[in-house]
């Protein structure tokens, strides 16, 4: 009797054992976080209701959400990470005023949801508000108003996701932003994609932003800083924007190795403009097929080297811009290489432009003949915007050569580059040849002088024409005194 009592007992203990390795410890893993056990899986009938699920999650834990469709809105408040598992195979569907999603914690992390907020509203879609070190990835976003959008939060993490508009079309002014930073510093938004937006990419006030590897398309500003130090915006590519890159008032900002192509639908189209920008450092971008390639105003103290600027209306433009560095930039195939006013104060050396035939003496690769930037178009349209219509006719090219007024303040480079770095019996240092240029030439806006009369008779007509009109447009004395 008493061996029968033993081996009974013995069972239950080995039960009850077997009960405590497989069930109670890793429970209490789960709980606690801890790497080396799995987490939180949830069957699609249990995870129904998202916001309950998030509640009872303990801090740390990792909540796997199955494939199904979960009704927004959802309020994450403490150190979480709600997964998608497969991602992209759940889908959170919002109809309200509100955020779709709202993270209030540091430290919470939202990956793999496919999100559904298509109504105009104020509300952005994402909100992540006060939660340093939030992390969002993998996100598939249509939105009716800001896709993301961060506020007072440091060293936020937005990475692999994709955001686009999916309210009814709209004016552009009425679209909210891709990706929204607002005094959030130290910001990482990297491998995404945002089509369609007022702004793709818009940091302000908000310091230390690393911006890499994005593609930003069709929205008005592809990538937008203000009121931000030291923005480095590294890697990214962005075509059919009103403007590709924008650095507004601020210091350090550091442009480099991104592509910006097709910005020229808008009057006021470029490829990279800086405004109001100090001790910028703008490196080997490539601005191609663009309005204005690279555009400088009111800014100071930059470095701008080895970018490829091919196949612009206008290379480079600058206005009221000094003690700015251009050196061995690549000037190809523009209608006008560049044009400057009131910006004489800035170094340009050892820049190829491939409409300028130098001589170099000393075989030491440089002209011995400066590149002058001649200013009388730029000055002449500043003052009269309707004579934009003459650009590159030959009656303006007439004018523009009879200019020299002043010549000692333009902008000039001092000793341009006679070949391009790389180049191999005349061809650009991609490979390509001179008949290549041309033709990227003209799809940018034509030949220099194809729309346009040719021949001496042309070129009178021309400068007969717009002296007419010069005078024509002589401003009247105002009699309303």
């Amino acid at each position: 009797m008493a061996g029968g009592t033993a081996r009974i007992v013995l069972v239950l203990g080995l039960i009850g054992l077997i009960l405590l390795v497989q069930v109670v410890i890793p429970g209490l893993f789960v709980r606690s976080g801890l790497p080396g056990w799995s987490s939180v899986a949830y069957a699609a009938e249990e995870a129904a209701d998202l916001q309950r699920i998030v509640d009872a999650a303990r801090p740390g834990e990792t909540v796997e959400v199955p494939p199904g469709v979960y009704a927004g809105p959802l309020v994450v408040r403490k150190p979480v990470v709600l997964a998608a598992s497969p991602s992209r195979t759940a889908t959170i569907v919002h109809e309200g005023d509100g955020p779709a999603v709202r993270i209030e914690s540091p430290g919470a992390a939202l990956r793999g949801f496919r999100i559904d907020d298509v109504r105009m509203k104020e509300e952005p879609t994402v909100l992540v508000v006060s939660a340093d070190g939030a992390m969002l990835e993998d996100l598939d976003i249509r939105t009716g108003s800001i896709g993301i959008a961060v506020r007072d939060s440091a060293g936020v993490t937005v990475r692999g996701s994709r955001v686009e508009w999916g309210a009814p079309q709209a004016r552009p002014a009425a679209k909210g932003n891709g990706i929204d930073l607002f005094r959030s510093h130290r910001a990482l938004v990297a491998d995404n994609a945002v089509s369609g937006m007022h702004d793709a990419i818009y940091v302000e006030m908000s310091d230390d932003a690393r911006i890499e590897n994005n593609t930003v398309e069709r929205s008005r500003y592809g990538i937008h800083t203000m009121y931000s130090d030291r923005p480095e915006i590294l890697g990214n590519a962005g075509a059919l924007n009103v403007t590709g890159a924008m650095v507004m008032t601020g210091r350090g900002a550091i442009v480099a190795g991104n592509r910006f192509a097709r910005q020229n639908e808008n009057v006021r189209s470029q490829g990279i403009l800086l405004f109001d920008a100090h001790e910028a450092v703008l490196r080997d971008n490539e601005v191609e097929g663009n309005r204005v390639g690279l555009y400088v105003e009111q800014s100071m103290g930059g470095d701008i080297e080895r970018n490829r600027i091919r196949s612009n209306f206008i290379g480079i433009q600058l206005i009221d811009a000094r003690d700015n560095r251009f050196r061995h930039n690549h000037l190809s195939g523009n209608v006008a290489d560049a044009q400057a006013i009131r910006s004489a104060d800035n170094e340009f050396r050892g820049n190829y432009w491939d409409s300028f035939r130098g001589i170099d003496a000393d075989g030491d690769g440089l002209s011995d003949l400066g590149y002058a930037i001649n200013p009388f178009f730029l000055g002449f349209a500043d003052r009269r915007p309707a004579f934009q219509l003459l650009f590159q006719s030959p009656g303006m090219e007439f004018l523009e050569g009879l200019f020299q007024a002043d010549r000692d303040n333009w902008t000039m480079d001092t000793a341009p580059l006679m070949e391009p770095k790389g180049s191999d019996g005349g061809n650009g240092s991609d490979g390509t040849d001179g008949a290549d240029g041309a033709h990227d030439a003209g799809h940018a806006g034509g030949s220099r002088t194809g729309a346009h009369p040719t021949g001496l008779a042309g070129v009178a007509l021309m400068a007969a024409a717009s002296f007419l009109m010069i005078r024509l447009g002589r401003k009247r004395p105002d009699r309303r005194a």
